[in-house]
């Protein structure tokens, strides 16, 4: 139990496991907790993940030896799997699994309703980095948020000493570049969604800038376990730690390592790292990510190949974490209390108590001792012969008549079957209560013949050039450069790591101005000021029920990028907001909070935008913010739909959304007038159509 925190919460050791072995060796070596995918909403799809009659299995397994299961139901869902979703919660109800890890806040929506009593915990995905996000998403149904990856010591502990939801945080294993459920790049390249459970990790590969290459997209691995005392006085609750696709014996020497720190919140022995780096390292050794402030290139592994990692993994160590729950191990153990009995004429009893559950198993009469009776002692020694189950003695009552004796083979029989009997009163699965979800129906709103046209605009110039453009959004970083008028609208940064700062910033913007924001944190903080509220494309609204939960915030909404023209035309057609869809320009495919463009040419002059190539010659302009040095990377091909306008239209789409990115004023004027239709379209020379034709 950590020390200084709030109502002195007990902590929690959360392990991955990818498949039934790895499950094993998380909870013999010491997770209070396991999460575990099923195969359908799983954001690890990749990973063997568990059938639902093993989920099950899992269940009782795990309660058995006092382990919570939590199930990652964690991508986004589409319209035409929303009732799929649901019967996926109701499984899950019905398996006795403890919590739910969700990213689609429609998702959470129908979790909440289909079984209210089930704990729900905001994904990593979600972004949640102040705290209005952390607030936002309590208001939502989440009882714990997983906490982005990118937040300093500092930044939790102030997170918790403002709000009391849960919080959980990574402590160990592989680093994403881009925030968690800001990245795209593998959707956009490949059509591999990491929002879906499909990423192909392109962050892993090798680019060249002018004459140097390297792995400019690779973080090291993460390693906490030094820190779990200052994270704990930071608030953290539970400690998670990476690795769903990863070996039943890398779960088991993590988890066997983290258990022993949690446990002493002592200082890192060196051989304890040592074991750890043997076991799977990513790089030159591991990386305290953000948590001390580090930042690039302190984070990143530049020159280590990503091929054959587990080749590096030592033969020893692993065979090591192998015998900790191979061969029927039974190292987490439950104390109970037993009380055996021995009467005159009447079989022998032995009761078995967890605390909470008792059972009694009945053994043979016992008999009158030649010799010697039978002993608290040598009875106690029988009892406590526990080693094959996970259970260890805790107290131990005899009460017996003046000499009768039983033999230890039936000592061990009448122990053996009252184990078995707790085993199973602890592997009992009570079903959560579930309800049917009503979902939306098509409302068959007005068709808009023509969309407004939306522009976000990054430089003065553009802002000059966009004088035909129904809205114009300006990033809240360039507003004090520009004589707004009534179009425009003030563009939140996609992840906001100072609320006190923004909302400072904000509040000298005068409220008449809405606001389009990327997190249901900035949504409600600038909801709090007074303002007309707009969800941003990373919100990752990718469904009519996230559309729908919306309405009663929300003026409108710009849609996942993710989806198909014709995937938006069921959620337009169900809902009364202004649905916007991003049509032209270079897609945001990641947010990094890490310095890539200082990593990468050795100055911190995050003006000055430059680009990269991977090993096909694709090019990726990475832009950076000078004040927060929060680097975006662009895809290496503009979106491009100025042609296709008929089928946009026929989403029912109320805006299209231009992102304008190094056009001057002219340029920006030309592109607004294609997209008005007043001039002919003029294809790029690589472009692409996103998802919107798919």
């Amino acid at each position: 139990m950590c020390l200084g925190m709030k109502n002195s919460r007990k902590t929690e050791l959360l392990a991955p496991a990818g498949r039934w072995e790895a499950l094993c060796a998380a909870v013999q070596n010491g997770a209070d907790a396991v999460y575990i995918g099923e195969q359908s909403f799983s954001a690890r799809k990749n990973a063997q993940n568990f059938t639902w009659k093993e989920v099950g299995e899992a269940v009782r397994y795990c309660h058995v030896r006092g382990v919570r299961v939590h199930l990652a139901l964690n991508t986004l869902v589409s319209d035409k799997e929303l009732k799929t979703y649901e019967n996926a919660v109701v499984k899950a109800a019905n398996a006795g699994v403890d919590a739910l890890i969700i990213q689609d806040i429609g998702a959470a929506q129908i979790a909440r309703s289909v079984c209210p009593e089930m704990e729900l915990h905001a994904s990593t995905q979600l972004t949640a980095c102040n705290i209005y996000d952390v607030e936002a998403l309590s208001n939502m149904g989440f009882s714990r948020v997983v906490l982005a990856r990118e937040l300093s010591m500092e930044e939790i502990r102030h997170i918790h000493e403002n709000t009391d939801t849960e919080l959980e945080a990574f402590v160990h294993g592989a680093l994403c570049i881009s925030f968690s459920g800001k990245c795209l790049m593998s959707s956009f390249i490949g059509g591999r969604s990491g929002n879906r459970g499909m990423c192909a990790q392109p962050c892993r590969q090798k680019y060249n800038f002018g004459q140097k290459n390297g792995y400019f997209l690779s973080p090291r691995d993460l390693c906490l376990a030094d820190n779990l005392r200052e994270m704990c006085d930071a608030g953290i609750t539970s400690f998670k730690i990476e690795g769903r696709m990863k070996s039943a014996q890398y779960v088991a020497a993590v988890t066997g390592v983290y258990r022993k720190y949690l446990d002493s919140l002592s200082s890192l022995k060196k051989e304890d790292e040592e074991y750890l780096e043997k076991i799977f390292v990513r790089g030159d050794g591991f990386t305290k990510g953000y948590f001390s402030g580090y930042n690039t290139p302190e984070i990143m592994n530049y020159s280590i190949s990503n091929d054959k990692l587990t080749l590096r993994a030592d033969e020893a160590a692993l065979k090591e974490a192998e015998n900790t729950y191979r061969n029927g191990a039974e190292n987490k153990k439950i104390s109970i209390d037993a009380i055996l009995k021995l009467k005159k004429n009447e079989p022998s009893s032995l009761s078995l108590t967890d605390g909470v559950n008792r059972v009694t198993a009945y053994g043979a009469v016992g008999e009158i001792a030649q010799n010697l009776p039978l002993t608290k002692e040598r009875a106690y020694s029988q009892i406590a012969k526990l080693g094959q189950t996970p259970f260890s003695l805790n107290s131990f009552e005899f009460i017996a008549d003046e000499g009768l004796t039983l033999r230890a083979s039936e000592l061990n029989l009448v122990r053996r079957e009252a184990a078995n009997a707790l085993m199973e009163k602890r592997a009992q699965i009570i079903p959560k209560e579930t309800f049917e979800y009503s979902y939306p129906q098509n409302k068959n709103y007005i068709s808009r013949k023509k969309p407004l046209i939306s522009v976000q605009v990054r430089t003065k110039e553009q802002f000059e050039g966009a004088k035909k453009a129904d809205r114009v959004l300006v990033p809240l970083s360039l507003w004090s450069e520009i004589v707004p008028d009534e179009r425009c609208f003030v563009l939140l940064p996609q992840v906001v790591l100072d609320e006190e700062k923004t909302e400072k910033q904000l509040s000298q913007i005068p409220r008449t101005y809405g606001v389009y924001a990327s997190t249901p944190g900035m949504l409600s903080l600038a909801k709090k000021q007074g303002r007309k509220v707009y969800a941003d494309w990373g919100m990752n609204i990718y469904n009519s029920v996230s559309a729908l939960s919306l309405e009663d915030v929300c003026e409108g909404i710009t849609l996942s990028t993710e989806l198909s023209l014709s995937e938006i035309a069921q959620i337009t057609s169900k809902t009364k907001l202004l649905c916007e869809a991003v049509c032209h320009g270079y897609q945001c495919v990641m947010t990094s909070r890490a310095c890539l463009i200082r990593g990468i040419t050795g100055r911190c002059d995050c003006k000055e935008p430059i680009s990269i190539k991977d090993k096909t010659g694709a090019q990726f302009t990475l832009i950076g913010d000078s004040d927060t040095h929060i680097n975006t990377v662009l895809n290496s091909r503009i979106t491009f739909m100025a042609d296709k306008l008929k089928e946009v239209y026929k989403s029912n789409i109320g805006a299209i959304r231009i992102v304008f990115l190094a056009e001057g004023k002219t340029e920006t004027e030309k592109v607004i007038k294609m997209y008005r239709g007043e001039i002919s379209p003029t294809k790029p020379a690589l472009y692409t159509r996103g998802y919107l034709l798919k």
